[in-house]
């Protein structure tokens, strides 16, 4: 992160406030990351590639600012997020919620030979089968259990689902032991067999909902806002459109992700997927008109995001990442990830109708 203008040298000198020498020094030059750290994180580690690391200042969400990380290679993607900023600064920037950070398992059972009796027999035991998952850890607790059938090309199966409240991680080691620890039992009272048991990365149990308003006169009057919302309105018919808009929105929630350690291809699986959920594959975000003539946009997608476990605890430069942020709960992580998400597109679709793409410097 060279210090090429008045504004970096700005941002550099209230990162240092905020850290310790060494934290500094990580983030500034040695990139947080050793080849013995990396090989704790995978295995055959030969050697590192390091990605620009941006911050974004006097980002609102919620009502505070916020300087955010933004990780990545490329250089239109700090410039969109900031447009998207400034431009609903004046309204008060992003207003964001979440769900408790619930994440699902599946344990699949095949072979059955009564799948009502099958189910019963699981919801009968749900009580003993959560006690017996909830013995592998003291905080992380399983919370619910439920079964379905499903009808495939091979035959019928039951899917077993576990909830799990994984609180501020993002869980995925915590399920699938889960998962794993009680199948044997599900086996058992099933009459079936169990296949495989794994969490699934579509998380529609742990969702964020951000929300921006943006005055007609911030965008140039009410010809913009109506071109923004004609350019969101080809994007909710037709998938090719919607798949770049939807990149768009991801172009600044997986640079915070990747940012503070978190798995990106996970949570850019579950956006897709769910994007797709009605039967057909539309955009995470919406844009419309209001009465007044100014631009409301509105995003939804399943956001799941830690701040301990995995390589979070383990690469260095992130956790001088998230005590930069100062968020100290998954959720408040998933909420800023949304919210850059949503002023990336923002960005992107006010820029797309007004000066163009490659207008964008680096």
């Amino acid at each position: 992160m060279p210090p090429n203008s008045a504004r970096s040298e700005s941002t550099l000198e209230k990162l240092r406030k905020r850290l310790t020498e060494e934290e500094y020094y990580t983030l500034t030059r040695s990139g947080g990351l050793t080849l013995d750290a990396a090989d704790k994180m995978t295995e055959n580690v030969i050697g590192l590639i390091h990605v620009p690391v941006y911050f974004l200042e006097e980002v609102l969400v919620n009502g505070q600012e916020f300087i955010i990380p933004i990780a990545t290679e490329e250089s239109e993607v700090p410039a969109m997020a900031r447009r998207g900023a400034e431009l609903t600064r004046s309204t008060g920037g992003f207003w964001t919620r979440s769900t408790e950070p619930i994440m699902m398992g599946q344990i699949q059972v095949v072979e059955i030979p009564d799948f009502e009796e099958a189910e019963r027999r699981v919801l009968e035991q749900k009580t003993r089968l959560l006690e017996d998952a909830n013995t592998i850890s003291s905080t992380r607790k399983a919370v619910d259990l439920r079964g379905r059938r499903i009808e495939t090309a091979v035959g019928p199966m039951m899917i077993v689902e576990v909830l799990v409240d994984v609180k501020d991680s993002m869980g995925a080691n915590l399920v699938d032991s889960m998962c794993e620890l009680i199948a044997p039992t599900v086996e058992a009272l099933t009459g079936g067999r169990v296949n495989m048991s794994i969490l699934s990365n579509l998380a529609t149990e742990r969702l964020v909902t951000v929300d921006a308003l943006v005055q007609k006169e911030a965008v140039g009057g009410e010809d913009i806002v109506d071109d923004v919302v004609d350019a969101c309105a080809f994007a909710s018919v037709d998938p090719y459109r919607a798949t770049t808009q939807n990149k768009g929105i991801m172009n600044g929630v997986s640079a915070v992700l990747l940012a503070t350690g978190n798995d990106t291809r996970a949570v850019e699986a579950g956006a897709h997927a769910y994007a797709a959920m009605k039967g057909t594959y539309r955009p995470l975000s919406t844009w419309a008109k209001t009465q007044e003539g100014d631009l409301r946009g509105h995003l939804e997608m399943p956001l799941s995001a830690g701040v301990v476990g995995g390589s979070v605890s383990v690469h260095s430069a992130a956790m001088a990442v998230l005590k930069i942020l100062g968020v100290k709960r998954s959720t408040d992580l998933a909420e800023i990830a949304g919210a850059l998400g949503l002023s990336c597109n923002l960005g992107a679709l006010f820029t797309l109708v007004t000066d163009g793409i490659k207008s964008i410097k680096p």
